[in-house]
């Protein structure tokens, strides 16, 4: 996937109307959560937990209305190429928290499948005291070429080798199941029919359903976490390079840089990279 960074890509912040609505940290939500991306503590919400404000937003596009279809069409496809995090105060089970969303930048650019447009949308998360506890933002590029072209294009020609986890290489998981997709779906609330529709997929032109993003994120980061017990996360910015398909496995590996932050990185079992991160801890 092509990269979403731009010269102001730090100057992360609302351009546009920002509207407000509640989160419940609830303890069922958070269970279900980290199950799907494979946390062994269910009471904590994980790292990646807040992008279930999704669930609560009134204009998100991405969920049906209640016992009808899509009302105008279903949602724009386009490309997640990018999800941030910073990260102030620890979410606790059973708060309440004001998320406060809206439109971050928009930039263009040219790439090898023409015109570029990137969007990014930022969501804020403060607690009942009105500190900040988690913003994130997530950036999206719309492109000249189609997306089915795009995205089967990333996809590995069989047979190919296989290259099994190396020494110190986590696996995340052995064979992703369409069954695992849909856990988190449920659970983030990213009710896209590419990610759990393969009728519908199969329609468009894909081979089957297709991973979001944001559950090999949070396999990802959860792996991170449990394997460098450093601080506490202070910021995460991850790169979506390629999709994730059923019966894919996916192995993570990370070295540290001379400035402390980590790089990682994500591949499937033909040795492509399928996403890079980039975190950083609190100060010690």
């Amino acid at each position: 996937m092509t990269g979403a960074a731009a010269p102001d890509a730090t100057a992360h912040g609302f351009h546009g109307a920002v509207r407000e609505f509640t989160v419940p940290v609830e303890q069922g939500l958070v269970a279900a959560f980290a199950h799907a991306v494979g946390r062994p503590d269910p009471s904590e919400p994980p790292p990646t937990f807040a992008v279930v404000a999704d669930r609560f937003d009134p204009e998100y596009p991405r969920r049906p209305p209640v016992g009808r279809a899509w009302t105008d069409g279903v949602p724009a496809t386009w490309l997640h190429v990018e999800q941030w995090f910073t990260f102030h105060a620890p979410l606790t089970v059973g708060a309440t928290l004001t998320a406060r969303r809206g439109p971050g930048r928009t930039w263009h650019r040219e790439g090898r499948s023409g015109a570029l447009t990137f969007v990014e949308e930022c969501t804020e998360l403060f607690d009942a005291d009105g500190r900040l506890c988690v913003a994130t933002g997530w950036v999206d590029v719309q492109t000249a070429a189609d997306h089915t072209g795009l995205t089967n294009a990333q996809r590995t020609p069989d047979p190919a080798p296989v290259v099994p986890a190396r020494d110190g290489e986590p696996v995340l998981v052995e064979s992703l199941t369409a069954t695992h997709i849909v856990l988190y779906v449920a659970a983030a609330g990213d009710f896209h029919p590419l990610h759990h529709d393969d009728a519908f997929a199969r329609a468009e032109g894909y081979p089957s359903i297709f991973a979001p993003g944001m559950l090999t994120l949070g396999l990802t980061v959860g792996a991170f976490v449990d394997a460098r017990p450093t601080p506490p996360l202070r910021e995460l910015t991850a790169r979506f390079r390629a999709q994730v398909w059923p019966g894919d496995a996916l192995f993570a590996s990370w070295t540290e840089g001379d400035d402390g932050a980590w790089s990682v990185r994500t591949r499937n079992q033909h040795d492509a990279t399928v996403l890079d991160l980039r975190a950083s801890c609190a100060p010690a």
